[in-house]
């Protein structure tokens, strides 16, 4: 099987000056991987250096893992590239397996693994324009400090949570980071368990997406978690729209944000409540249409009941 890579270098002068002047390196590289024609994206992998691309196209039956010593590079999927795992005894159970720095994984499908994409960390990526479909576990994990920022992504048909964020992680799940106006809207539905999990000291923004269809709570925040939820569609659901537990905290307004509140579809209310919140912790900022089939919001007497509106 010839697993090499194509190495393409910048070469002239104009290049490289280029890429001084856009603060990359000047020996950055693009490497071009076609799994179809036996090349292995793994064995790319081991001789990245910061600032290279590596382009990847085809069926790649492999499970894909990113080093922790790897950073500031981009795996580019270029919306023609599956990612499935390959079953049986692998070095890890999930799909795409990223412990590096700073990596961008953009335009693939990922199906097959327990989780599709997992960062253990710390970790840090951006995961932008890629297709998680079918996974038995999560769709995208984090855990052990690692920060991700989720964009353009559909997330779907996991046997469990769609996005988990845990172990002290932190998600932008629809923007890159607050304060720029521009969205990159997410899909995460008809997940076996909670659309978006958030747990364990963990945080997010949580921005302009559509959580729906997914078999428990839409969106569960729980465990010491806290996270902004802002101008998303909460749709049909099986659980709550929103569920908050345990000492956290939600907010449905928060600067420097200018996006508008959630809603429901006046037929697609979710199977629980709108909000529920349990043992501890707040909500606070308007509901919007958020709706569920058993009310608008069911607060214990441990929770601060901050919501505007219904």
């Amino acid at each position: 099987m010839n697993t090499a890579a194509t190495h393409i270098k910048t070469g002239t002068a104009i290049v490289l000056a280029a890429f001084c002047i856009s603060g990359l390196p000047a020996d950055a590289a693009t490497l071009i991987v076609d799994c179809d024609a036996g090349n292995s994206l793994n064995a790319a992998l081991t001789t990245v250096k910061p600032g290279d691309t590596v382009l990847v196209s085809g069926l790649c039956k492999e499970q894909v893992n990113v080093a922790p010593e790897v950073t500031r590079v981009t795996i580019d999927g270029q919306k023609k590239t599956t990612i499935q795992h390959p079953g049986g005894q692998q070095t890890s159970p999930h799909a795409f397996y990223n412990r590096g720095k700073e990596i961008t994984i953009k335009g693939f499908t990922v199906t097959g693994g327990q989780d599709g994409i997992h960062l253990s960390g710390p970790a840090s990526a951006v995961l932008d324009g890629n297709h998680v479909i079918k996974n038995s576990g999560r769709g995208i994990h984090i855990d052990k400090g690692s920060i991700v920022r989720i964009l353009n992504t559909t997330v779907e048909e996991s046997g469990g949570i769609g996005i988990d964020i845990s172990g002290a992680s932190y998600a932008y799940i629809g923007v890159f980071i607050p304060r720029v106006p521009a969205l990159g809207p997410n899909t995460i539905r008809n997940n076996g368990g909670p659309g978006i999990n958030i747990e364990r000291s963990s945080g997010a923004w949580i921005v302009g997406n559509t959580i729906s269809g997914n078999k428990e709570n839409g969106i569960a925040v729980h465990r010491n978690a806290q996270a902004d939820v802002i101008a998303n569609t909460i749709n049909g659901n099986g659980g709550d729209a929103i569920s908050v537990s345990y000492n956290s905290g939600v907010n449905f307004d928060s600067e420097p944000r200018r996006d508008g509140p959630n809603k429901t579809e006046a037929a697609q209310p979710s199977g629980g409540v709108a909000v529920r919140c349990m043992a501890g912790g707040y909500v606070d900022g308007p509901l919007g249409t958020l709706a569920g089939k058993q009310g608008a919001k069911v607060f214990d007497s441990g929770c601060v009941d901050r919501v505007k509106g219904n």
